[in-house]
């Protein structure tokens, strides 16, 4: 009697249905993993889209904010708000904007006299007999070059006639020197790039560092004392930050200034001439001629409205320069509207209360706010520009890392 034995199994293959399962999960797990890389790429991509769009949407609102503060700020010059006839830190205009929320964000800014300061372009009416005058005045006599060879002496910037000479050359009309220590295109030709001469009037005061002599280091020392304004224009005494008294003094020197800062603010040039004559004991018309109305007044025309608008995502830093003159409303002839990255902070440079706990966090300046490098690294800081603004006017110049 046969015995039939079972068919032998093979253990080393899989039968057909178990392949075509196998393949099939793992085509299913390919699409599937394929589907979420796609599905992630479109969320990711939309993202983006939003994002972009939302801070699209923040910087234009942004923008059309800080155009609405200017308008206030303009208002806030007019003369159906503020007295023509004279300027100073008692005004409405004087008070720094508070901080205001609107919706999502916040505004703050300051409005700056520009006529508290040196207006370069004054220099572009100088001929070399108008110059060669001016030096030989009498010493006690302040003019436009006095003054500025004054400032730039006070300010540690080595003085030599060329100084005012390259300046004037730079703006008038035409290639023939002041004199001999003038500059014009024939001299700038051999720099590299070479540079072309304006021979007009400038509109940034940065072009300063462009003549000849000044180096960019001198140039920034000098810029919260100097403006570029269209046409000639006065010192408004009543708005003169110390370094700009100090230059105007004379040979009064600091007595001049505590003078100035004691009796401001002075409502006519009588005023101030009157305050002087108690001092000096030479009489009004002696005083008109050795500081006169050419040079300095009691009131102001052009203005800078410094504003910082934070909205969302989107920050902006807009300076815009106003011109009231004959104006019934202040009219913008100018504006500049930079776009704070989004790493940047902007913090007090120094504690607004020394009781503060967190007081020591802002005492320090640059490098020497952080003990931790690494944290310096990892973020950057900013001064409140209004800030900057008011350390100029009040002379709080101490230590020039201070000033950004």
């Amino acid at each position: 009697m046969e015995t039939k034995r079972a068919p032998l199994v093979s253990l080393g293959r899989r039968s057909r249905p178990q392949q075509q399962g196998g393949v099939a999960l793992l085509a299913t797990l390919i699409l599937v993993l394929a589907l979420t890389l796609i599905l992630g790429n479109i969320f990711y991509r939309h993202q983006i889209d939003v994002s972009q769009a939302t801070g699209s949407l923040h910087g234009d609102q942004a923008v059309l904010l800080a155009i609405s503060a200017e308008s206030w700020a303009r208002d806030l010059l007019a003369s159906d708000n503020d007295d023509l006839t004279v300027d100073h830190f008692g005004e409405d205009w004087a008070q720094a904007i508070p901080l205001l929320p609107v919706d999502g964000g916040t505004i703050v800014g300051c409005l700056v006299d520009l006529e508290s300061r040196v207006n370069i372009n004054n220099f572009s009416t100088y001929t070399e007999s108008s110059l060669s005058a001016e030096r030989k005045a009498n010493a006690n006599n302040m003019s436009l070059v006095k003054l500025w060879e004054s400032l730039l002496q006070n300010m540690d910037v080595m003085v030599n006639e060329s100084r005012v000479a390259v300046i004037i050359d730079w703006l008038d009309k035409g290639d023939e020197l002041i004199g001999p220590a003038g500059a014009e295109q024939s001299d700038y030709s051999g720099f590299n790039p070479p540079r072309f001469p304006a021979n007009t009037e400038i509109a940034d005061t940065a072009e300063l560092a462009a003549m000849t002599g000044y180096s960019l280091a001198e140039v920034q020392r000098l810029m919260p004392f100097i403006s570029a304004l269209p046409g000639p224009t006065t010192i408004n005494i009543n708005s003169a930050p110390e370094a700009v008294l100090m230059a105007l003094s004379g040979d009064l020197g600091i007595d001049f200034v505590d003078m100035v800062l004691d009796n401001r603010p002075f409502l006519t040039l009588q005023e101030f001439y009157q305050a002087i004559d108690i001092r000096l004991m030479v009489g009004e018309p002696a005083l008109a001629i050795r500081w006169p109305a050419k040079l300095i007044d009691v009131k102001s025309d052009f203005f800078q409205l410094n504003l910082e608008v934070t909205l969302g995502q989107s920050r902006l830093e807009v300076k815009s320069i106003m011109q009231r003159g004959a104006n019934r409303r202040p009219v913008v002839i100018r504006r500049e509207i930079t776009v704070v990255p989004a790493g940047v902070t902007t913090v007090p440079s120094r504690p607004s209360d020394a009781d503060d706990e967190n007081a020591d966090d802002f005492g320090g300046f640059g490098r020497d706010r952080f003990r931790d490098q690494g944290e310096y690294d990892r973020e950057y800081y900013l001064r409140p520009i209004c800030e900057i603004a008011d350390s100029y006017t009040t002379g709080d110049l101490d230590d020039s890392s201070e000033q950004f």
